[in-house]
Order: structure tokens, then sequence, then C-alpha cells
């Protein structure tokens, strides 16, 4: 049985979906098999999502990277602003991601 799940939990998502979509804005900007979108981030904000989960064993934290401390870009829009198509390219077999151009293009993460 599939249904699709919202969840502010990525810890949760890694455990109970077998597929992935991150949105960003309301916009879907990476979606995959599970093991491909954790194994394999390639959006900034996936890997600013995955980077944030805390590591419950003391030893082992020191093993997670940096979160990166630049901004993210105001996700406010001008009012004549354009909806601009998302592209996405295709990382491994059935993981998408969102385009650099795209993300430049509506000031999402630069």
């Amino acid at each position: 049985m599939r249904f699709p799940r919202c969840s502010y939990s990525i810890k949760e998502v890694e455990r109970v979906s077998h597929r992935v979509a991150v949105m960003y804005l309301g916009e879907i900007v990476e979606i995959g098999p599970r093991a491909a979108v954790f194994g394999n981030p390639q959006h900034a904000y996936t890997k600013r999502l995955i980077s944030a989960v805390p590591i419950p064993n003391p030893n082992r934290r020191r093993e997670k990277g940096k979160i990166s401390n630049d901004e993210i870009k105001s996700p406010m829009r001008p009012a004549d602003y354009q909806v601009v198509p998302i592209q996405y390219r295709e990382v491994s077999p059935g993981h998408l991601v969102a385009t650099s151009d795209h993300s430049t293009q509506s000031s999402h993460l630069g």
C-alpha cells in the first residue's frame, strides 16, 4: 500500500519511507528512493536538513559534518515574479534534484 506522508522529522521519513521528496518553499527540490536521497543528497536544502539531525550517541557526534552558516535567501518574491518551470536532472535512477539554474532564478538558495 502506498500513501503520501508529510513530516517535519527527517529521521522519521528515513525510517518509514521508500521514496522521499524534499520540499523547499512549497516546491519539490529533490525526489528519489530513500537510499539515494539520504546517501547522496544533492540539493543544498536537503543537505542542511540531513546535517541538522542530532546524533544520539555522544561517541559518534563528531562524525557528522558541520551545518552551513550561510543564509538562505528570503522566500519573498517580487510582485511581478513569473513562475519558472522546475527543471530536474537525474543523479541516479529515480533520484532527481532541481537544477541549480532554477534555484538561482527563483532566488531560493542561490
